[in-house]
């Protein structure tokens, strides 16, 4: 299982914690979705997550991840 890190500048409050957590635990192989409102940090614990489904699923959610 591994963890990645996901920078978005955008979010701010617990809805939007709760919009992207919502999005990106549809993603295949995603077993938890952690938000940082004070970092502005997604963190994705899973296995065999495909990292362009992610950005999708943070951009489906209205977000923009930094590069």
């Amino acid at each position: 299982m591994e963890v990645v890190a996901y920078s978005v500048p955008g979010i701010h409050c617990a809805h939007c914690g709760s919009a992207i957590t919502a999005e990106v635990s549809k993603v295949p192989g995603v077993e938890r979705v952690d938000v940082d409102l004070e970092e502005k940090v997604v963190s994705v614990r899973g296995a065999g997550v495909s990292d362009a489904e992610v950005r999708g699923a943070i951009a489906e959610a209205g977000y923009d991840v930094a590069a």
